[in-house]
């Protein structure tokens, strides 16, 4: 007998294959380290982060410490006429040794190159990837890794694959509920946002630590830890929290 759940549960088997295959094709084509896939909130502001080969930590980081100072952020560049961005038209060459974001978060993270991908929805910028290069060797001797940077045949291809991606993720991304922003206290670890969305989805413990290869008493402490911040006692109004 059908239940309520599969409506959500069908939309989010539609949204994980969708991004699935536009992290693989962009991966078939231009072959970066690591993928990172956002949505622009009401504010502009990135958020609901999904990781591709990107570690953790080094995304707390960034969103911690670095996110305002990325020349890349959607403030300083989605609103331009092109649909991918590359860090070199916004960070060049010249300008890397005075930047903090350099020196401090990218090139200690063995960052090469990033280009940015953006989706828009009549116009308005909704969403993007950043595709990531990773060369250990530049952090090693100093240098700015630009052998390993994306050639222009890549970013050619990028190009080419980005309206492919905006019609595939744009009708679905329209309808998916973010997470809202909550003040600084409340603020969900990146474990924490995945482990929301999949509640949001109709994901019982069990399902949720199948599909993040977790345990399940490390799910319930993550989500005792999530009611305590958000002031909530259950699933229910957890989703309501965030998401309603």
């Amino acid at each position: 007998m059908p239940t309520s759940s599969e409506p959500a549960d069908q939309a989010a088997a539609d949204w994980r294959r969708a991004l699935r295959a536009c992290v693989d094709a962009f991966d078939a084509f231009a072959s970066p380290s690591a993928i990172v896939f956002y949505r622009l909130d009401a504010s502009g502001e990135p958020a609901d982060f999904e990781l591709f080969g990107m570690p953790e930590a080094m995304h707390r980081i960034y969103v911690a410490r670095y996110r305002m100072l990325d020349p890349l952020h959607p403030s300083r560049c989605a609103a331009g006429e092109r649909a991918v961005v590359t860090l070199s038209s916004e960070l060049p060459d010249e300008r890397r040794d005075a930047s903090a974001y350099w020196t401090r978060f990218l090139r200690r993270h063995d960052v090469a190159d990033v280009v940015e991908i953006w989706l828009r929805d009549a116009g308005r910028t909704v969403g993007a990837f950043s595709l990531l290069r990773f060369d250990g060797r530049a952090a090693a001797r100093g240098g700015d890794g630009a052998r390993a940077r994306f050639a222009p045949g890549e970013i050619d291809a990028l190009a080419r694959l980005q309206p492919v991606a905006e019609a595939a993720l744009g009708p679905l991304l329209r309808a998916r509920r973010g997470i809202h922003r909550i003040d600084c206290e409340a603020r969900l670890t990146y474990r924490e946002e995945q482990i929301a969305r999949l509640v949001r989805d109709g994901r019982s413990n069990k399902e949720i630590a199948r599909d993040l290869a977790l345990g399940q008493p490390t799910i319930k402490t993550h989500l005792m830890r999530m009611y305590r911040k958000l002031g909530v006692s259950n699933r229910t109004e957890l989703v309501g929290a965030l998401f309603l």
